[in-house]
This record gives C-alpha cells, sequence and structure tokens, in this order.
C-alpha cells in the first residue's frame, strides 16, 4: 500500500511526489519537534532516527515535578524529549505517526483529514478534542492536496511499535 492506492494502481512519480512534499510539510510544520523522541547530543536533544514520529515511548516515565506549576495556568511543562506535555489539562502524550497498528496504521486518509482539520481524537467523529500542545487549530488552512501528501509520507516511514499512554487527568 503506498499513497491510499495499491501499488499497482497508482502512478508512481505522483506518489513519490506527494511523499517528497509530505516529508517537505512533516519538517516545515515542526511534527518531529513532539512526535519524535530526542537523543541528547552535545549541540542538544535531536530526533533518534530509529524512532522518527514514533510518539511518546511506552516504556518512559515522566520525572517528578511540581504540581502547582501546571495547575497554576501559568506553566507549561514538557519532558526533557519534548513527547509528553502537562498543563492545566493534565498530561498529554505525542501520538505514535507511524503506520504500525499502534500508531496510524489502520487510520484512513479520511479519520486524519478530521483529526488535523477538526481536532478529532483518532479522526472519529465523536472523539474528544485533541490535547494541547497538538496546534491542530494551525494546520486547518492546510488544503486537501497537502494533508494527502503528509499522510502519504508518515505511510511510508517505517513502522514502530510504541502504544502511546493515555491522557492523565490533572493533578
Amino acid at each position: 500500500m503506498a499513497c491510499n492506492y495499491t501499488i499497482d494502481k497508482i502512478d508512481k512519480e505522483t506518489c513519490s511526489t506527494s511523499v517528497e512534499e509530505g516529508k517537505r510539510l512533516v519538517s516545515a510544520l515542526g511534527c518531529n519537534d513532539c512526535h519524535s523522541p530526542k537523543k541528547m547530543t552535545e549541540f542538544g536533544p535531536i530526533p533518534d532516527e530509529k524512532l522518527l514520529l514514533s510518539g511518546h515511548p511506552q516504556n518512559m516515565s515522566l520525572s517528578e515535578y511540581d504540581p502547582s506549576l501546571p495547575n497554576s495556568g501559568t506553566w507549561i511543562l514538557f519532558n526533557g524529549s519534548g513527547t509528553a506535555a502537562v498543563g492545566p489539562w493534565g498530561t498529554s502524550f505525542a501520538s505514535n505517526l507511524t503506520p504500525h497498528e499502534t500508531g496510524l496504521g489502520n487510520w484512513t486518509l479520511e479519520q486524519f483529514t478530521k483529526a488535523m482539520k477538526e481536532g478529532k481524537s483518532k479522526g472519529l467523529e465523536n472523539g474528544r478534542l485533541l490535547l494541547p500542545s497538538m496546534p491542530w487549530m494551525g494546520y486547518k488552512s492546510l488544503n486537501d492536496k497537502e494533508l494527502t501528501a503528509i499522510f502519504n509520507y508518515l505511510q511510508s516511514l517505517e513502522p514502530v511499535e510504541n502504544l502511546v499512554p493515555a491522557p492523565l487527568p490533572p493533578l
């Protein structure tokens, strides 16, 4: 499966162009900032290429923090990998965007579009709204061609098995 079509039914050049455009958009929109676990280097944290866009690692625990900070409404805390955010809403974890079944593997383009344009969790009509720090409201202006390119790029990634934890309520 590539570009939402079985391989024998697609124009490979169009698909390749779409995937490359999706890669460019994912980079420009900063998706790696939150959805890719980081490794520390002498220049600071950089996305771990082996875990690219795989979301908050399922076995990564959060460090202790002063719960009065996010509950004050003046602070948002991020973990060192940038994959978890704590604020007045509770704790949210960056989703796995790879095509593994624990990520976007079972998603349709329509679900992806609904999530990005309407902020619906898992792209489901009755899904809760996506939590901070996902800036979906800024992505509503992406057109269908751009969203298709992003989806096609994400579907072209190496699948990473990583069941991201569910959000946590405020302390």
